[in-house]
């Protein structure tokens, strides 16, 4: 009896170490499916499609997948959509603690962007340009155009990107993983993380519905410094969505609204236009 009571139990401890064998490769399996479902992942039969280069490509069926295809083709109109577009005109006024600013913004694909705020009046004003290489500024009408100092100009050419860094998902320098669905601002979101190479992370807080940016958080990796951008009001321009309301803030304390009046898609920007003037 007691050596039928210990096979027994013997038995039993071997069973209990399959199961439990058993259960280990389970989970396994299921946080390797989850991590795959949840990070954006380039195969080498994906990579030579020159998949790199392009804004809106053919994805899969992974849950990462399918809210990015969700957001360029219910979002954005889709990649033909996307590609007729190749420059805008934006004109708003801008609310600060200082006062109200007018502002007239150019950009350019990929990355050209020059933005001029004045006075009401008329006097004064800032200008703020990256055209590709250089970022300048000019304080005043009749200032010196100058090169940002380094900082600055990082956290600017940062800002530069035409639409936003969900497009070209599999460029160098970046990775983007799903974090959760989240609530925010009366809203359920996917909340999209992008890992840039330039030590920036950018989270994406996109509409379950509609699919739109309700927020984006810009946090630099190297000083820890964070800013929020909240994003209402869209209206369609050539089928492209922009929010006609735009708050952003610093550390979460507010330091402007934007609220944009007019935008214009391609009226004749051309790239001399953003270059430093000599």
């Amino acid at each position: 009896m007691q050596n039928y009571g210990l096979k027994k139990i013997i038995s039993l401890k071997i069973g209990m170490c399959r199961i439990h064998n058993i259960l280990l490769i389970i989970f396994a399996s299921l946080s390797l499916v989850a991590e795959e479902d949840h990070v954006l992942t380039l195969s080498a039969e994906r990579e030579s499609k020159n998949i790199r280069l392009q804004a809106m490509p053919e994805l899969g069926e992974t849950r990462i997948e399918k809210i990015l295809k969700n957001y360029y083709h219910t979002a954005l109109g889709g990649p033909e959509n996307w590609e007729k577009v190749v420059s805008l005109n934006m004109i708003g006024t801008m609310q600060t603690a200082a006062g109200d600013l007018q502002l007239n913004a150019y950009q350019r694909k990929p990355n050209l962007i020059k933005i001029s705020l004045t006075q009401e009046s008329g006097k004064g004003g800032l200008t703020l340009a990256y055209d590709g290489t250089i970022a300048w500024k000019q304080v005043g009408r009749r200032g010196k155009p100058e090169p940002m100092a380094e900082a600055e100009a990082r956290r600017f050419i940062h800002s530069a990107r035409f639409g936003n860094y969900l497009l070209y998902p599999f460029a160098a320098g970046k990775r983007i993983r799903l974090i959760d669905t989240v609530p925010m601002e009366g809203a359920i979101c996917h909340q999209l993380r992008v890992e840039l190479d330039a030590g920036y992370q950018v989270d994406y807080f996109i509409d379950i519905r509609s699919f739109l940016e309700i927020k984006v958080v810009n946090t630099d990796l190297r000083t820890g410094s964070t800013n929020s951008i909240f994003y209402q009001d869209y209206r369609r321009e050539s089928g492209i969505p922009f929010a006609r309301a735009v708050k952003s803030f610093e550390e979460d304390k507010w330091v402007s609204t934007l609220s944009l009046e007019e935008v214009k898609v391609n009226t004749g920007v051309m790239p001399w236009m953003f270059h430093l003037p000599e």
